[in-house]
C-alpha cells in the first residue's frame, strides 16, 4: 500500500498520538487516577478530522474488572481546549463508570466529555434516568436491557433496548432531526411499496420529545458487509429493486439536493482534502472541473427520495430479501446520488482489499439492470460512469481524509485517480440507458 498513514498537520501535532489505542490508554489511565479501574485496552471507534482546526475522537475503554467506558476528546488548536474546558465547567454532570466526568490535558490542548456526559446530546445523559425509556415498550416490559449501538459524540447515538417481546432501537442526533425523520419514515411505512413487500424498512414506533429518541423496530438479517467483503450479483440485483421502489415513493422530505447546493458540496470537499494534502492539488482541480461539467451535463433530473447514505453496511439481507435501514440521511435528491454512492462504493471496497477495481463488473450491472426493470431512470452509461465518480470524490474520498479510519487516508489518491478516469468517461458521449 503505497500513501502516508496520516494527514501531516503542523497545527495538530498530537494526531499520530490521538490514533493510537495503545498510547492513549496510558494518557487516559493517569486521568482517572490511583482511585478508579485501571484501562486495559483503547479502542479508537471514532473519528472526526477538521483540517488545521481539531480532531474529535470516540474512545471505548475496557477496564479492570470487564467495565467500559467511552470518552469524548478533542484535540484542539491554539488553546482551544482551556477554553472549551472553562465553558463546561459549571454544567451538569452525571457520574461515570471510570470517575472522571470532564479533564483537560493543557500539554496535548485536549478536552474530554466521559460517558454519558455528551455535552449535545441530552439522549446520553437522560439514559441515566428511569423513566427514559418509556415511550416505545409495553407496559409491563420489566426492566430492559439497554446497549449503546454506536455513540458519534456530540454528533448522534443509537441504543438497543432488549426486553421480553423484541428488541427495539431507539436514535437521537445532535440536530433533533429525528422528528422530521419519523414523519418521512412514516410515509414510507404506510405506502403502497411497502404494503406490496417491494420496500422492506424498519417499522417507526414513535418520537420521544424529552430525550430526543426516534424509536424503530428491529429487523431481523446480517449486513450485507458482514457477509462478505463484496457484494454479490444476486444480492446487488435485490438492492436495485428495492432502491428502485424507495426513489418511486413519495415522502414529506424538503429537496435539499440542488444543482446549486450540489456545486457547493463539491468545492467544500475539493477545499477539505486540499487542505488536508496539498499535493492533491492538481489533482483536484482537474476532477473539480469534469465533474462541474458533467453537472451540467447529467445533473438535472427529477427529485426522488433518496437514502442519502446508501452502502452494504446500511442493507440487510435475510432469507433472499434485503431492507434499508439507517434513514438518517434520508432527503430528496436526484436519483443519481444513490446510485452513484453503491457504484462507488463497491470500487472503493476494491481499492481497499488492493483488488483492481472494475467498474461495470457483474455485481454492478446487475444492480444496475434490475433498478431499470423496477421503474428505475439510470440515465445512461455515461451518466452512471460520471455518479460514480462524483461519489467517489464526495463520499469516498472525502471519508478516507476526515475519518481516518485505519487505511483509509492513504488510498485517496487511488481514488482520486479512479474518479478522475470515470469522470471523462462521463464526459464522452451518451450511450445507452445501460450501465456499459
Amino acid at each position: 500500500m503505497n500513501g502516508r498513514h496520516l494527514p501531516v498537520d503542523p497545527r495538530l501535532p498530537q494526531m499520530p498520538l490521538a490514533l493510537d489505542g495503545a498510547a492513549m490508554a496510558g494518557v487516559l489511565d493517569d486521568l482517572i487516577g490511583a482511585r478508579g479501574p485501571r484501562v486495559l485496552d483503547c479502542e479508537v471507534e471514532r473519528c472526526k478530522y477538521r483540517p488545521r482546526r481539531n480532531l474529535s475522537v470516540g474512545y471505548r475503554l475496557r477496564l479492570q474488572g470487564g467495565a467500559e467506558q467511552r470518552v469524548s476528546a478533542r484535540f484542539c488548536t491554539g488553546g482551544d481546549a482551556a477554553r472549551r474546558h472553562a465553558r463546561h465547567l459549571d454544567g451538569p454532570v452525571l457520574p461515570t463508570t471510570a470517575g472522571p466526568v470532564r479533564s483537560h490535558v493543557p500539554s496535548l490542548d485536549l478536552f474530554l466529555h466521559w460517558w454519558p456526559n455528551d455535552p449535545r446530546l441530552r439522549a446520553a445523559r437522560l439514559l441515566a434516568g428511569p423513566d427514559a425509556l418509556a415511550a416505545p415498550l409495553p407496559a409491563d416490559r420489566g426492566t430492559p436491557g439497554v446497549t449503546v449501538v454506536q455513540w458519534v459524540p456530540e454528533h448522534r447515538l443509537t441504543i438497543r433496548v432488549d426486553h421480553h417481546a423484541a428488541p427495539v432501537y431507539a436514535k437521537a442526533d445532535a440536530e433533533d432531526r429525528g422528528a422530521t425523520t419519523q414523519r418521512s419514515l412514516q410515509a414510507l411505512w404506510d405506502s403502497a411499496a411497502r404494503r406490496e413487500g417491494r420496500l422492506r424498512l424498519p417499522q417507526p414506533l414513535g418520537w420521544q420529545a424529552g430525550p430526543g429518541l426516534q424509536w424503530l423496530s428491529a429487523l431481523p438479517g446480517r449486513a450485507l458487509l458482514d457477509l462478505a467483503p463484496r457484494v454479490a450479483p444476486p444480492q446487488a440485483a435485490a438492492v436495485g429493486q428495492l432502491l428502485a421502489a424507495l426513489h418511486a415513493t413519495s415522502a414529506p422530505l424538503a429537496r435539499d439536493h440542488d444543482a446549486a447546493s450540489l456545486l457547493q458540496r463539491l468545492h467544500a470537499v475539493a477545499d477539505t482534502l486540499r487542505t488536508v494534502e496539498p499535493a492533491w492539488a492538481a489533482t483536484l482541480a482537474r476532477l473539480t472541473g469534469l465533474l462541474a461539467e458533467g453537472l451540467a451535463r447529467h445533473g438535472q433530473a427529477p427529485a426522488v427520495t433518496l437514502h442519502g447514505d446508501l452502502h452494504p453496511r446500511n442493507v440487510l439481507w435475510h432469507e433472499g430479501r434485503c431492507a434499508l435501514i439507517d434513514f438518517d440521511s434520508l432527503t430528496q435528491g436526484p436519483a443519481w446520488l444513490d446510485l452513484g454512492a453503491w457504484l462507488a462504493d463497491d470500487l472503493y471496497r476494491a481499492v481497499l482489499a488492493d483488488q483492481p477495481p472494475a467498474p461495470g463488473d457483474a455485481a454492478a450491472c446487475a444492480f444496475v439492470d434490475a433498478y431499470a426493470a423496477a421503474g428505475g431512470r439510470t440515465g445512461g452509461a455515461a451518466a452512471l460512469a460520471w455518479a460514480t465518480a462524483w461519489q467517489l470524490v464526495c463520499q469516498r474520498a472525502w471519508r478516507g481524509a476526515v475519518n481516518l479510519k485505519p487505511g483509509r487516508f492513504a488510498r485517496v489518491p487511488a481514488l482520486l485517480d479512479l474518479a478522475e478516469q470515470l469522470a471523462r468517461q462521463g464526459l464522452q458521449a451518451p450511450g445507452s440507458n445501460g450501465h456499459g
